[in-house]
């Protein structure tokens, strides 16, 4: 194994690459506090290659607002890597309190849609005085609209005409990208730039004990700031065979989404305005999403769902979901605790047979439509599930026609 501590380099970034890069026969990192206790600085993201394991100790990582990068990627991906080669044993464990930390003044946040701005008011108050998208006769109305509020995220990029001014995969703060073996254990994300942890086509893995800090929105230089798209994990086409339990904490967006879609026009790997860093030829690479167990899921979102399953022109599959508490509370406005599949929308067609294999139990949901079945789903079960006591009375909402052989019981309403 080898010590952060006993490498050199111009900056604390070259410092960990350089012990990555020189890493022993049994391919252990240790990054440990520096003598000052300050955090190690990320102008950059930090690159794991084949047979890697990082081991942040007691320490914080935290991003400087020159970066605009993820946290750590796998170094199979990136700008100007068009056809990533498979990457494989890669594992990121945190100890006794390990932290990944935001910018104070992000580069650029939110996904691939969203529009840069700075400022970028949270506050409707803020946004009538300072968002020069909304009309002016829309201000006067007081009737800001959801798609106002939400298309854009703050980002001080808006500010440099050379730079893109959408977000895109480097907002997110762990990219795993065909990654075969892996596990992230043990670390807090707070104040990420867009989602916290996203795989893309991953397999035989494992994502536990990660908590969440993230709302939504970030107080910058004295005003409520708009941070789109705060996910915390998010599965993309391919994903499979993958763990997840003990996630804790709050997320801006969904807590855990398994989203596979293919109905995004072709593009090559390492494009930009895009939140995916796989090239998307479909006729190369399985689009769907199975052999998933989710447990012990304690959290809250600000905005969307706990558990999100999202299959677009294709399929998820084979995905069992315990033990979920919803924590939603007054400072929340979130959807519900489940939903599976969504209507057509932007994101393509929900399919008939897009979601099947999916057992549901023992959740504690809250929320407008606790479980809501917007898509198709067959030959499924839910159980054990329980709502607040003064809520819609219906605890699973379903599309018309929408539901094939699944069973739902045990169902409860309560305070």
């Amino acid at each position: 194994m080898v010590f952060v501590k006993d490498f050199k380099g111009a900056d604390d970034s070259e410092r960990i690459q350089n012990a990555i890069d020189n890493r022993g026969v049994d391919g252990i990192v240790i990054i440990e506090p520096k003598p000052d206790k300050n955090p190690w600085m990320l102008d950059r993201a930090i690159l794991l290659h084949d047979d890697t394991t990082l081991i942040i100790r007691s320490c914080t990582l935290k991003m400087t607002d020159s970066s605009r990068d993820n946290f750590i990627r796998s170094s199979n991906c990136g700008l100007g890597i068009s056809e990533p080669e498979k990457c494989n044993n890669v594992f990121i464990h945190g100890e006794g309190g390990a932290m990944l930390v935001g910018a104070d003044h992000p580069r650029s946040t939110g996904d691939g849609g969203k529009i840069l701005a700075c400022p970028c008011p949270y506050e409707v108050e803020d946004l009538k005085k300072y968002a020069d998208w909304i009309p002016e006769e829309r201000k006067l109305s007081g009737e800001i609209t959801f798609a106002e509020r939400h298309d854009h995220s703050y980002g001080t990029d808006a500010l440099r005409p050379e730079e893109s001014h959408f977000g895109d995969w480097r907002n997110v703060g762990i990219l795993l990208a065909s990654v075969d073996n892996f596990s992230i254990t043990g670390i807090t994300l707070k104040d990420y730039h867009g989602w916290g942890i996203s795989l893309e086509d991953c397999s035989h893995g494992e994502v536990s004990r990660i908590r969440f800090d993230a709302r939504m929105r970030k107080t910058i230089d004295g005003m409520s700031m708009n941070i789109e798209n705060q996910d915390g994990l998010d599965l993309r086409a391919g994903c499979r065979y993958i763990s997840i339990s003990d996630i804790t904490g709050s997320t801006g967006d969904d807590v855990v989404a398994l989203t596979a879609g293919t109905g995004s026009k072709h593009r090559a790997g390492g494009s930009l305005c895009t939140t995916e860093v796989l090239p998307n030829d479909w006729t190369k690479r399985d689009s769907s999403i199975h052999d998933i167990t989710i447990r012990t899921v304690n959290a809250k979102t600000n905005l969307c769902y706990i558990v999100r399953l999202l299959p677009v022109n294709t399929v998820i599959y084979n995905i069992v979901i315990e033990g979920i508490i919803d924590q939603e509370d007054s400072s929340t406005n979130h959807g519900g605790t489940f939903i599976l599949g969504e209507p057509d929308s932007i994101y393509g067609k929900n399919l008939p047979d897009s979601m099947r294999n999916v057992v549901i139990s023992n959740a504690i949901c809250r929320g407008k439509k606790p479980i809501h079945i917007a898509g198709y789903l067959t030959d499924s079960a839910i159980s054990g599930a329980i709502i607040k006591k003064g809520r819609d009375g219906t605890v699973v909402v379903r599309r018309e026609d929408g539901t094939k052989n699944v069973s739902i019981s045990s169902t409860v309403i309560t305070d």
